[in-house]
């Protein structure tokens, strides 16, 4: 997961990290990077959006284990 949030860019990575790392709420956020609610709640709607993709990405990527039952079959 520090992958997919280290990727995201400017504000969008601001605005996620004072959310769910300072549990900072919108209205917080945005008097302390200057910028709106409504600004705060697009980059938090795209900060989610860009880091499931990016574990989704990952996850298919990742090579798959073998069931230990379908193993023990193999080597029986």
């Amino acid at each position: 997961m520090s992958y997919a949030v280290m990727a995201l860019r400017g504000d969008t990575r601001d605005v996620f990290l004072l959310s769910c790392v300072q549990a900072l709420d919108y209205a917080l956020i945005s008097r302390h990077l200057g910028l709106t609610v409504e600004v705060v709640q697009a980059h938090m709607a795209s900060a989610l959006c860009q880091v499931t993709s990016t574990i989704d990405l990952i996850e298919r990527a990742r090579p798959r284990r073998a069931a230990a039952s379908s193993l023990e079959d193999r080597h029986v």
